[in-house]
Order: C-alpha cells, then structure tokens, then sequence
C-alpha cells in the first residue's frame, strides 16, 4: 500500500473515532486528579496508562475511564521516578518508563496489574523514547563528546548502540535543541530494525533514520511552518525565542503513532496579540506520515495534542479549563 493510500485509509477510521472516556478533575479524588498527563500507552488489551510527569506516577486506567490501579511516584527507590519522560507497552508485554534522571524502569505484568521488575542505567539524559519492536530508542545525550544522539537498546540497557547524528549545532545548542525534539518509531515485526521518526522544534524539518545503520532515509520540510529559531549568546549559553520575540511562530508539540500507524507531529502555532499582558491566539496543527517514506499530509488545525495513537485507540491531552485526557477508539 502507497503512502497516501495508507494514510487516507487510516484517517477513514480515525474520522469515525468515538470517545469513551474523558479522565482528569478539577475538585475530584486523587486517582482522577491530573497535573500535566504527559505521554500515554495502551495495552492490547484496552488498559491506558498515563503518565503525569509533575506527579511522578503512571496511572492505568480502562478505556471507559474507570480507574484501575497507579505506578510509581517521586522518589529514587525502586520503581519511584524523577523526571519520567515517556511510558511504553513493549510487544514483550512489559511496560517502561523512560526517566531523565539517567534510568529506566521496567514493569511486568502480574495478574490484573502491572508490578515492579527492575531498572537500568543509561548514562545520558533522555528526553523522548520510542519502542521499535522490542527494540528501545531514546532521543538523548550524553556527556563527553559522543556525538550520536539516538541510541538503540536491547533487553539489557548497557547494551546500548549510538546510531544517528541528526544534530549539527555547537555542543551548548545542541542540548537546547534536543531537549525540544521529539520521536516516534515504526517496524514492521518485533525485531526488525525499523525506523525512528525525529521532529525538531527549531528546525522546519521531519526526518527518518534507519535504526539498524543510522542512515538517513528520508527528509521531509512542512511548508509555511515559521519555528522559533535557536541563537547562543555570547556567554555560550543556549536559547530560544518564544512568541513575544516574533509576531508569529510554531513550536513542536506532540510526536504520537507510528508502529501500524501513521506518525502524526503537531505544532503549536502562536500569534501574538497583546505584549504587555504577554497574550495571544493558539491552534495546534497536525501532520500524518507514512513513517518509511517521509510523505504525508495536512490534516487541520482541529485535533488537540496527541498523547498516544494505536490502531484501535487514541488519547488526547486538555490543558483548558483544566487538565484532563481524552479516550476515543477508532472503529476497525
């Protein structure tokens, strides 16, 4: 199947998506109160997991909402987080938590639940995580001077492979642009190589990467994005201009899918109205890709962000009037 038949015959079903919970309170009990739900999974089996990263903890809950169970919390004990950046159901049937402060933590299935197994030690900060069949990727860096900034994991996280160089800023940029850079991953079997989808927040380009050899596969450009650009004072230190540098600029929001599905980014456009109340107008724009090709396309300015894309479900992320997460299944 070509890609636009791909990506057409997918957006047929996603039109036809139901919701079946909105999870997340404003004066509600704890299990149901969110803070800023930050990457979701769902299981084969209808189970969603949410990850809140103020919080600290993994949250599952059913597909109807229906509160289930939690994982983790702040603290450096075992199955405890830090900084958790990304929650992921393996084909293996673990669940992993990617956590900034240089560890991943590996959950295995007991009975109805999931419980604490173990976790590992990658020496670099991990900012995005994707699973390419059991295959772990981490958008990261490490300190020194290794250049890679994807790596690929096996079963043992000191079995780690540098593999892409996507980044080809100075070393102080290069730790401001990763931070702000998200991937998605996409194979075809459980141990193919597969590919690693990386969107960029201070570029106006989506690339493909081969995760066997780190070869570049594809580039693709969005026309009319205007990113914020990244510049290095002349103390060396790294930053961003935002919306109230520009009188418009997108900013990366969401890198969701992939593995069955089209890899969707979404960008957060911004238009300054009102300086001195520091105020202005948003929309989040989508993008479908076939993530072997690079090809794609525009697919509105209506979807909010993307925390998870399956092939029977999807998760969506509110900030307004307060933060809350949206269920839907996508009907085969």
């Amino acid at each position: 199947m070509d890609s636009a038949r791909m990506i057409r015959a997918f957006g047929d079903r996603f039109k036809r998506r139901v919701t079946t919970a909105t999870i997340g309170d404003v004066d509600g009990p704890e299990e149901t109160t969110l803070a800023l739900p930050w990457d979701a999974a769902v299981t084969p089996a209808g189970e969603v997991l949410i990850l809140d990263r103020i919080q600290a903890v993994v949250r599952a809950f059913t597909v109807t909402g229906d509160y289930l169970y939690a994982l983790g919390g702040l603290g450096e004990g075992p199955g405890e987080f830090q900084v958790p950046e990304a929650v992921l159901y393996s084909p293996a049937g673990d669940l992993i938590v990617v956590d900034q402060a240089q560890l991943i933590h590996r959950f295995g299935r007991h009975g109805d639940r999931f419980e604490y197994r173990d976790r590992g030690r990658f020496e670099g900060s991990a900012y995005d995580a994707c699973l390419a069949g059991n295959q772990l990727v981490l958008h990261a860096m490490r300190p020194g001077i290794q250049p890679e900034i994807l790596y690929r994991l096996l079963d043992d996280p000191s079995e780690e492979v540098g593999f892409a160089v996507p980044y080809r800023y100075s070393r102080p940029l290069a730790y401001e642009a990763v931070s702000r850079g998200q991937i998605a991953c996409a194979s075809r079997s459980a141990d193919a190589g597969g590919v690693a989808v990386i969107a960029y927040r201070v570029r106006n380009a989506i690339e493909g990467y081969g995760i066997a050899d780190g070869r570049r596969l594809w580039h693709a450009r969005i026309d009319g994005l205007q990113p914020s650009e990244i510049r290095e004072r002349r103390e060396g230190r790294a930053v961003g201009t935002g919306i109230f540098d520009n009188e418009a600029v997108h900013f990366l929001s969401r890198v969701a899918g992939g593995n069955g599905v089209p890899v969707f980014v979404q960008h957060r456009f911004s238009v300054r109205e009102d300086v001195l109340n520091r105020t202005g107008r948003h929309r989040i724009e989508t993008y479908a890709l076939d993530p072997q090709t690079g090809e794609g396309e525009f697919w509105g300015d209506s979807l909010p962000p993307m925390l998870a894309v399956t092939e029977d479900h999807a998760v969506f992320s509110y900030d307004n009037p307060y933060p809350r997460v949206e269920v839907a299944r996508i009907p085969r």
